[in-house]
């Protein structure tokens, strides 16, 4: 709906005297100011909680990565004592298809669903929209996801997410890959696809894909950069252990977040509500605290 100027000009107000609207704004500026502080705390609160959640993953991955006084000559930040080795000696990299809209059509054409780079998200995938791609069958079967492969992206506007991985379990059948995003297929001889995943999230994979990055506006990455991240050698058996306290901690780590971001979204919701019901006159700013003018926002 557009407003032309004269009618929004004409638009009948309920006016307070001059004595109530200031009442009203020194008010909102008290109960505003007190909200925000508190979404404040809470984004404050959020950060903490991701940096510990980070430690707690990165000692469990790396043990001593945050205590040793030795240290990696290669890598820096690892223990001298943790033995690695690299990563193209476990899994391979896939390539991706590259989405070209003035290819020519082919006769063995057909639609896929292909994974973007949006839908790689940290330690998940999103698959919240998933779009299609027209290729010939022999290209899709070169570039298809398969359950177990750990999918990354090669760029990232912020160095310290660069890197990060998920577990691609089969949630949609004939899934491509866009060139952007890298598959690593492991030996799962040698080792379990959620072991590096959480090594990715860790401070190891953080710290080696930001200390080996090329940025020019971005950062990104390479196959080959990918292939030689150094993987702390461990037993399947322990390896396993390793990804079942990491999914414990994970798990225990969206729920916190969900209660924060759900705490915000109430925060932004209430201070949102308290100024329509004080410039709407729902109730007098002159006895009231305004807390308790929210009834309807849902807890």
């Amino acid at each position: 709906m557009n407003f032309a100027n004269e009618d929004l000009l004409g638009m009948p107000l309920d006016l307070p005297d001059i004595q109530k609207q200031r009442r009203i704004a020194d008010f909102l500026d008290a109960e505003t100011t007190r909200i925000d502080r508190l979404r404040q705390l809470r984004r404050t609160q959020a950060a903490t909680f991701e940096e510990r959640y980070i430690a707690a993953i990165s000692e469990l991955t790396t043990p001593g990565i945050s205590t040793a006084h030795a240290r990696n000559a290669a890598w820096p930040w690892l223990p001298e004592e943790l033995a690695t080795a690299r990563l193209g000696y476990l899994a391979r990299v896939q390539s991706g298809v590259t989405v070209h809209g003035a290819r020519a059509e082919d006769p063995e054409d057909a639609v896929f669903p292909y994974l973007r780079v949006a839908n790689v998200q940290g330690e998940r995938v999103d698959l919240t929209e998933i779009k299609e791609i027209t290729i010939p069958r022999p290209m899709a079967m070169r570039s298809m996801l398969q359950p177990g492969d750990v999918v990354m992206t090669e760029a990232n506007g912020n160095p310290d997410n660069l890197g990060r991985g998920a577990v691609w379990y089969g949630q949609v059948a004939n899934m491509v890959h866009q060139n952007h995003v890298f598959a690593i297929r492991v030996d799962r001889e040698k080792l379990v696809p959620e072991y590096l995943s959480a090594l990715l999230a860790a401070s190891h994979g953080r710290r080696y894909f930001r200390f080996t990055a090329t940025q020019v506006g971005i950062a990104t990455t390479s196959s080959s950069k990918v292939l030689d991240f150094p993987v702390p050698v461990r037993t399947i058996s322990h390896q396993a252990a390793v990804v079942g306290e990491y999914e414990a901690l994970r798990s225990a780590a969206d729920r916190t977040r969900s209660a924060l971001t759900r705490q915000l979204g109430l925060l932004t919701e209430r201070r949102q509500a308290l100024v329509t019901a004080a410039v709407t006159g729902q109730f007098d700013v002159s006895t009231a605290s305004g807390r308790n003018v929210t009834e309807g926002v849902s807890a």
